[in-house]
């Protein structure tokens, strides 16, 4: 198969199997911004962005590498997973060591058993897309999802649990995740002690322990916002931020779904000829429809926040234009990653990460003093643009990666514009101008996709 039709035909299978799970969680924002006080929303966003941070760290992050050497050819599958396991399990041994500790923080234990909870059924989940089971590890999302929304409202909407209710239900989805999963997999099937192996453990954390530092400055560029805005505005203000937040997350479905048939296609492709050329298409089309995305986000803004929220939130819309530029660069940024994971040099990954971990904390610091929490989101674009900047330009060591950089500079201006007659917008002169900025940049956007278009309608008219 055409490694363009593989990539896309990967992606229609995790879009299938995500996009309707993906929607139904954004749909239920308007559930949580009625039942949750902002305060409570800007808590529970808290909390899952903890587990967020210590799942890597708990579990030396033998997750990706479960993900990555499932997929080697010259892998048996047995003893991937069974040494993957093995880790997990000595991880959670040293977790019982701590239970005395975390007892005396609020939400202690439900933030430590959430976040193996999460470890292993990640594992398993990426062990069926190594497999090749891609269709398993998208269907497990969908469960997950139709489980979380049924317990969100039978604890929070009936019983009244409120933050109680929402971290009850995340649990009760990874472990109903854990349970398909293995009995899907006939997981007892693969694991066996006979399968234990020195060696491979080694390997697999000669892979995945330089991805913890990663990880650990990828959670300050991405998530640390959270924290800085709780200390020093205030959980009500990270409530609104957390709404925000939701709207690119729009973005980050598409790119999520996108993403985990790229995976496939970057280690597939890697040693190929001409592995530049492809890496930098798919890098240009990805770019192309971000850009788009950000700036159709951004004109609705106003009008998403006021839908999916109370007015107690309707300030988050001067938050979203940002994090929508971070979710572009972000996403940019995990697309260059896959460069280092495919090569196996995930060594290199951190000191891009770090830098753009560092920007961001000194961002924050500067900015949400002085902007509040709008200054939080304008840190967390800037730390993922020097992030992808730096990866562009160390990634060339493995791949020939090339960039145009007329359409994304010109794109970037452009928003940053829109940004403005959209805090401007007072008469009909203004809503024109925003118009015609989003027009533009649709238009320099999807004028390379025309020649391909072209070309397929005239393939259906011969046939």
């Amino acid at each position: 198969m055409n490694r363009y039709k593989k990539l896309f035909s990967n992606s229609m299978v995790f879009a299938i199997g995500n996009l309707g799970s993906k929607m139904i969680t954004f749909i239920m924002v308007p559930l949580y911004t009625r039942y949750l006080t902002t305060a409570q929303y800007g808590q529970s966003d808290v909390l899952s962005t903890l587990v967020s941070l210590l799942t890597p760290i708990l579990t030396l992050s033998i997750t990706d590498a479960v993900f990555r050497f499932a997929m080697d050819k010259s892998s048996d599958n047995g003893k991937v997973i069974t040494n993957g396991m093995l880790v997990s399990i000595v991880g959670i041994l040293l977790f019982l060591l701590l239970l005395p500790v975390v007892r005396i923080f609020h939400f202690g234990i439900y933030v430590c058993v959430l976040t193996y909870a999460s470890a292993i059924e990640s594992m398993f989940q990426q062990f069926a897309r190594g497999v090749g089971k891609s269709r398993l590890y998208a269907g497990t999302g969908i469960l997950m999802t139709v489980i979380t929304v049924i317990s969100n409202i039978i604890l929070i909407v009936l019983f009244g649990w409120g933050l109680n209710g929402y971290l009850a239900s995340m649990l009760i989805a990874q472990v109903s995740g854990i349970l398909f999963l293995v009995v899907r997999l006939r997981a007892w099937k693969y694991l066996s002690i006979s399968n234990i192996n020195k060696k491979l453990i080694w390997r697999m954390l000669v892979y995945s322990i330089p991805l913890i530092p990663n990880m650990v400055s990828w959670w300050l560029s991405n998530s640390a916002n959270k924290i800085f805005i709780s200390l020093m505005v205030g959980a009500a203000a990270n409530g609104i931020y957390a709404v925000a937040n939701k709207i690119p997350s729009l973005i980050s479905v598409f790119y999520t779904i996108f993403t985990q048939a790229w995976q496939i296609s970057a280690v597939e492709e890697f040693e190929s000829k001409d592995a530049g050329e492809f890496f930098s298409s798919v890098l240009k089309a990805t770019l192309n429809a971000l850009f788009v995305g950000v700036a159709i986000l951004t004109l609705f803004s106003k009008l998403l926040v006021h839908v999916l929220s109370t007015s107690a939130y309707y300030s988050a819309w001067q938050i979203v234009p940002w994090l929508s530029l971070a979710v572009l660069y972000s996403s940019a940024s995990s697309f260059l990653g896959t460069v280092y994971t495919s090569s196996m040099k995930t060594g290199a990954l951190f000191t891009t990460t770090m830098i753009g971990a560092i920007i961001n904390v000194l961002m924050n610091l500067i900015m949400i003093p002085v902007f509040g929490v709008v200054g939080a989101g304008v840190g967390a674009a800037v730390s993922f643009l020097a992030v992808s900047l730096l990866r562009i330009r160390g990634s060339r060591k493995f791949v020939d990666i090339t960039v145009k950089w007329f359409t994304p500079i010109a794109s970037q201006i452009l928003i940053l514009v829109e940004i403005y007659l959209l805090h401007a917008t007072n008469n009909v002169f203004s809503y024109v101008g925003l118009l015609l900025i989003v027009g533009m940049i649709i238009i320099i956007n999807i004028r390379p996709f025309i020649p391909l278009l072209k070309k397929s309608i005239q393939l259906i008219k011969h046939r």
